[in-house]
């Protein structure tokens, strides 16, 4: 399924994304330095944040993402930023590196949602890592769920320096999972305001006029941090350290799993 968030708004990604990238990475560096970990992939990437960053950090970073476009855009970006990590277009269920690596990140709630899906996930992250090696996720408890805000409508815009964004989201819970809807409103900045001529009206009725209309659907599994411990033990890991961080009003869970064999 093509998804606007990782196609067409991919280079506001970074802005409407509402984590704070800074505390979250600097969560990261120290979890990694404890365990001197220097090698590191990125499950599911999307632009190439956390990868950009540590690579800068002096990690031996590499990306892997399912969307071209993110990808383009993280290597764009990273030659910006006077960095060399690897980025490469892949799935996480499949995507193996030469070497086994001392760290994996899997973050923005990018673990699979289904029970046979995760544990697919868990396996073929097993087996890039080094006996030892880290797995760093974040995930939605369901004692974090927000019953007051499931199915009404959240706005959010970003003003940015050519754009207006506004988003529109409805969210509904079904077995712990949150189906979200999410409809994205792209204003250009300096646009004439006045009221238009008829046929601009029509014209713009038709998608041809002020605004650009995106509409995207995602999904996220709520987890107890009981659940997150028993896919663990059963995929060869165990869960050695829990975090939280603050997101808009909500906390952001990050579990550390440690491959034990």
């Amino acid at each position: 399924m093509r998804r606007p968030l990782y196609d067409q708004l991919v280079p506001y990604y970074e802005h409407i994304e509402g984590r704070d990238w800074r505390k979250e990475i600097k969560l990261i560096v120290s979890v990694l330095k404890a365990h001197e970990a220097r090698t590191i992939v990125d499950l599911g990437c999307g632009t190439g944040y956390h990868v950009r960053k540590l690579a800068k950090l002096g990690f031996d970073a590499t990306g892997v993402d399912i969307s071209p476009r993110n990808i383009r855009f993280a290597t764009n970006t990273a030659r910006k930023e006077r960095v060399r990590p690897k980025f490469i277009v892949g799935s996480y269920y499949r995507f193996r590196p030469r070497e086994k690596v001392d760290a994996a990140l899997c973050l923005n709630w990018s673990i699979p949602t289904r029970n046979d899906e995760l544990r697919r996930f868990l396996s073929n992250t097993r087996s890039m890592l080094r006996v030892g090696g880290l797995l760093i996720v974040d995930f939605e408890r369901v004692s974090g769920i927000v019953w007051k805000d499931v199915g009404r409508p959240i706005v959010n815009s970003w003003n940015l320096e050519k754009r207006l964004i506004v988003r529109v989201s409805v969210g509904q819970v079904r077995s712990n999972v949150l189906s979200s809807r999410d409809v994205y409103i792209l204003y250009a900045k300096g646009a004439d305001a006045r009221a238009p001529k008829e046929q601009a009206r029509y014209r713009a009725a038709m998608g041809g006029g002020l605004a650009e209309v995106y509409v995207d659907s995602s999904y996220v599994r709520f987890f107890s941090l009981p659940e997150i411990r028993r896919f663990a033990v059963r995929s060869g890991f165990r869960v050695i350290e829990s975090y939280l961080l603050p997101r808009n009003g909500y906390k952001r869970n990050y579990t550390v799993l440690q491959r034990v064999s």
